[in-house]
């Protein structure tokens, strides 16, 4: 339960300390992970919440894991989008720059 809430908590520092949106996104969809089962065991056990609360967690776990997912697909789109932008400026670097005409 400790590790549920320090990894809840870690992610909050990530997203305040983040500069990118993507990051941000995909540590606000991890925490969520985290957080979910944290309610859940608190439900089996019975303490501080109904075990209703924690079911509902366990249903909210499939859509956190989406989140997961699309976070890990933009955060993907974005580096090959930053490869193909580095390859385009080599090539723009290499090629010769024309000489004025001096008429």
């Amino acid at each position: 339960m400790f590790a549920y809430l320090v990894t809840t908590l870690c992610t909050i520092i990530l997203m305040k300390r983040s500069s990118n949106w993507r990051i941000k996104y995909l540590a606000f969809s991890i925490g969520l992970l985290p957080l979910c089962q944290s309610v859940i065991l608190l439900g089996q056990y019975h303490m501080w919440i109904t075990p209703v609360i924690g079911k509902a967690a366990e249903f909210l776990e499939l859509p956190a894991s989406a989140l997961c997912l699309t976070a890990v697909f933009l955060l993907n789109r974005e580096n090959e989008n930053r490869r193909n932008t580095d390859s385009r400026l080599r090539v723009a670097e290499s090629s010769p720059v024309p000489a004025p005409n001096a008429d």
